[in-house]
Formats: C-alpha cells, sequence, structure tokens
C-alpha cells in the first residue's frame, strides 16, 4: 500500500495515490471500503486498516501529520491533470462515480 492513502470526503471513503495525487476508487460507504481493502490487500490490509481509519476520523486522511486539505490541495484529478476542488472531487468520484478525463477541453 506504498503511497496511497485513505481520505474521507463526507461520508465517503476513498483510496488515494501520492504518485498520481488523485483518487484510485470511488467513493464507499465504510462497509464498501472495508470489503475492498479485504479483496485488494487481504490479511494484511486489515491488520493496519483500525489505526488508519482512526486518523482518517481525526483529519480526513490516513496520511500522517497531513490534515485532509494539505492532500486534496495539489490534486491532479481533472480532465488534462488539472487541480479539483473538494466539492468537484465528491462530484465526479463519489457521487457520478466517474472521472473528468473524458470532458471537452474548456480552450
Amino acid at each position: 500500500m506504498m503511497g496511497r492513502y485513505i481520505i474521507k470526503l463526507n461520508d465517503y471513503y476513498l483510496e488515494w495515490s501520492t504518485v498520481s495525487d488523485s483518487p484510485t476508487t470511488w467513493g464507499m460507504s465504510l462497509d464498501e471500503f472495508k470489503g475492498y481493502i479485504q479483496s485488494k490487500y487481504g490479511s494484511d490490509g486489515m491488520i493496519d486498516l483500525p489505526a488508519r481509519l482512526d486518523r482518517v476520523e481525526a483529519t480526513g486522511t490516513s496520511a500522517f501529520h497531513q490534515t485532509i486539505e494539505d492532500v486534496i490541495s495539489y490534486n491532479r484529478a481533472g480532465h488534462k491533470e488539472a487541480c479539483l476542488s473538494r466539492a468537484e472531487l465528491i462530484n465526479w468520484y463519489c457521487d457520478k462515480k466517474m472521472t473528468p478525463q473524458g470532458q471537452p477541453d474548456d480552450e
């Protein structure tokens, strides 16, 4: 799980890549997210999950010494790696469950 944080946007949990600075999953309920971690990482992923989720509930992210704002401030989750606002991240990755990558250019 190197380079991957858990973030929470409203009531949605997502896995976040520090490599692409964007979500690697759609927003999920907590139960769905736990199932995802179990399926993707097995028992090893579940061992650290309670401590990671404690940080998420406290700061919005499982990252040490960062807040959710720190993590998403310089994201590249938009079309052509544009930075999305928190509301846009929720709209695309949680509500619509699709990326804005295929949107027409605003050129």
